[in-house]
C-alpha cells in the first residue's frame, strides 16, 4: 500500500472536518472518504483525528475526550518525548519516529510521532509537521491510497517512514561510494568533511531504527497471544520490514567507520612523510648551523680569518658534512622501510 505513495497535492480541495487543531477524515469499508466528516458521521465505518499536540486546543480536547482509556490520553500528552509501543484494553499506542516535512524543517531529521487506535478510531498527534503522515493523507485525498481500517493506515504511515528512510540510506550509500572512489584513488583530500556529516547521519538513523526494531520486536514477544490475527501479522511484517532496513544501516555504518580508518591511516601517512622531510632538512641543515655559528664569533684567534680562500674552504666543509648527514640519514630511513 505504502509503495503506492507520491507526496503530490490533491487535486481538489479536501473533504474533511478541520477546527485548525485537529482534522478529522470519515471513511467507508471500502476505505474512500465520505464527503463530509460532520454530515456523515454516522455512516463511517471509522476515523480519523490527527491532532497538533503543540496547540493548547488540541491538548484540551483531547484531555476532555472521554471515548479515549486514561492510559491512551496519557500517553498522547506526555509532556516528553520516548519512543513506545503498547497494546492495552484494545489500543494499540505509542510513540515512533518520522522524518520531519521538508518544507518545514530539515527532511533529514526525525521527530516523534504519537498514535493510538482499535478498530473504530485512529488517533495522532505530532508537535512538528512530520512527512510520512502528510504523504499518506496526500495520498488518501488524491485517492491513491483506501485503508480499509485504521490498521490499514498504522501500516501505510509506517510503511512509509521505512521507504523514506531507504532513500535517505541509499543516498548516503551513494555519497560513501563516491567518497570511498576517492580515497581509494589518489584525490583523497578534502574527503574528511565530506564522510564526518555522512557518517553522523547514519548514525543519527540507525540509532532509530534500533529504537523502532526493539519496539516491534518487545510488544511482538510481550503481547502477541492477546492480539487480534490481523494486528499480529501488522506486527510482524513491520518487525521484519524495519529489522532489515536495521541491517543496511548497520553495513552502511560499518563502511563509513572502515572509511573513516582508511582516511585517518592515508593522512596519518601523508603527516609522517611530512615529519621524516622536515627531519632530514633538520638534520642536513644542522652541521652548516654550527660551523656558521662558530666562524660567526667575534672573537680573536679564529682560523682561516686572514686566508684570501678561508671563505670557500669552510662553504666546501659545511656542504661536505651536510652531504654525508644526508646520506647517513636516507640509509637509515631506507633501512627501516
Amino acid at each position: 500500500m505504502a509503495d503506492n505513495i507520491t507526496p503530490d497535492p490533491p487535486s481538489y480541495a479536501p473533504l474533511i472536518q478541520s477546527d485548525e487543531f485537529v482534522i478529522a477524515h470519515s471513511f467507508r469499508d471500502d476505505g474512500t472518504l465520505l464527503p463530509s466528516a460532520h454530515a456523515r458521521a454516522a455512516e463511517s465505518a471509522w476515523i480519523w483525528k490527527s491532532y497538533g499536540l503543540a496547540d493548547a486546543r488540541a491538548r484540551r480536547n483531547l484531555e476532555t475526550d472521554e471515548s479515549l482509556p486514561e492510559v491512551v490520553r496519557e500517553a498522547l500528552l506526555s509532556p516528553g518525548d520516548q519512543y513506545q509501543i503498547t497494546y492495552e484494553e484494545g489500543w494499540l499506542y505509542g510513540e515512533l519516529p518520522d522524518l520531519q516535512h521538508k518544507h518545514y524543517g530539515d527532511p533529514r531529521e526525525l521527530g516523534y510521532f504519537r498514535f493510538a487506535f482499535n478498530e473504530r478510531f485512529f488517533i495522532s498527534g505530532r508537535r512538528h509537521p512530520l512527512q510520512s503522515v502528510d504523504d499518506v493523507r496526500q495520498a488518501i485525498l488524491g485517492g491513491k491510497v483506501k485503508p480499509k481500517s485504521p490498521i490499514a493506515l498504522f501500516n501505510a504511515i509506517f510503511r512509509r517512514f521505512l521507504d523514506l528512510l531507504k532513500i535517505e540510506i541509499t543516498k548516503l550509500s551513494e555519497t560513501l561510494d563516491s567518497i570511498e572512489d576517492h580515497i581509494v584513488g589518489e584525490n583523497w583530500q578534502g574527503e574528511r568533511e565530506r564522510l564526518v556529516p555522512v557518517r553522523r547521519q547514519i548514525v543519527v538513523f540507525h540509532r532509530y531504527l534500533t529504537a523502532a526494531t526493539g519496539l516491534f520486536r518487545h510488544i511482538d514477544h510481550a503481547d502477541r497471544r492477546v492480539f487480534p490475527e490481523d494486528l499480529d501479522d501488522l506486527i510482524e511484517g513491520l518487525s521484519r520490514r524495519a529489522e532489515t532496513l536495521h541491517a543496511e544501516g548497520e553495513q552502511l555504518q560499518q563502511r563509513a567507520r572502515l572509511l573513516q580508518d582508511e582516511l585517518l591511516a592515508k593522512l596519518t601517512d601523508q603527516s609522517n612523510r611530512f615529519l621524516y622531510v622536515l627531519s632530514v632538512m633538520t638534520a642536513v641543515l644542522l652541521p652548516s648551523t654550527v660551523i656558521s655559528g662558530l666562524f660567526g664569533m667575534n672573537t680573536g684567534g679564529l682560523p682561516l680569518a686572514e686566508s684570501a680562500h678561508g671563505f670557500w674552504f669552510i662553504t666546501a666543509l659545511a656542504l661536505g658534512i651536510s652531504g654525508m648527514v644526508f646520506l647517513v640519514v636516507r640509509k637509515i630511513g631506507g633501512s627501516r622501510n
